[in-house]
């Protein structure tokens, strides 16, 4: 058997095997959706090994009651929630009220990345945002969006996106723009990847 059939068959299998248990949870109710805060751990851990700061959780303001983001591709307003912590249970809890911003330390409008993160999928014990980011890959370089706090309204452009392996934890912006990178699993309906929604700050109006 030649080498390269072998590796023909190989690569068979292992599509037929993601396909099964694709179509295996979807049928037995159990649902492959990532543990978001586990996988963005790393994602915060390189991003502040690589500004050479210390490895932490840092406050984020307290500005989640009245904060929302407004995708071009729907009308609807998606409360953000700020979190405290990358403690996994709690960020799920977090998502079930809307899209979680997570404690980087960085603020909308500032110079630095925003990470926001969402569900794209799931069951009905996601809560009712478990549909929040699925329209998030329909967004296409040049669109903009909103984000409104109570101190003001933020408009971001989209400025590229991408779909990487969990294991790929340095796609962040390091440098001095402000950015915001919007998070969620993908394809729907399983945490083999992630898509990364990058945009960058084009105005901001305060409120007075």
């Amino acid at each position: 058997m030649s080498d390269l059939f072998v590796k023909i068959l190989r690569s068979a299998a292992r599509g037929l095997g993601l396909v099964l248990i694709f179509v295996g949870g979807t049928m037995f109710g159990v649902y492959y959706h990532a543990e978001i805060a586990v996988v963005l751990g790393g994602i915060v851990n390189t991003y502040f090994s690589s500004t050479q700061e210390s490895v932490q959780v840092l406050p984020s303001p307290d500005l989640s009651r009245d904060a929302v983001v407004i995708l071009p591709n729907t009308e609807d307003l998606l409360p953000l929630i700020y979190s405290e912590t990358l403690d996994e249970a709690k960020i799920q809890e977090y998502l079930k009220r809307g899209a979680v911003v997570l404690p980087l330390g960085k603020s909308f409008g500032e110079p630095g990345n925003v990470v926001v993160t969402a569900h794209s999928s799931g069951t009905e014990s996601f809560g009712p945002y478990r549909f929040a980011f699925a329209k998030l890959s329909e967004l296409e370089e040049g669109q903009e969006y909103e984000i409104q706090t109570p101190a003001a309204t933020y408009r971001y452009r989209v400025y590229g996106k991408e779909i990487v392996w969990p294991h790929e934890v340095d796609k962040l912006p390091h440098d001095e723009r402000s950015t915001v990178t919007l998070v969620t699993c993908w394809p729907l309906w399983t945490n083999f990847q992630r898509l990364l929604v990058h945009t960058e700050l084009v105005s901001v109006e305060y409120r007075i």
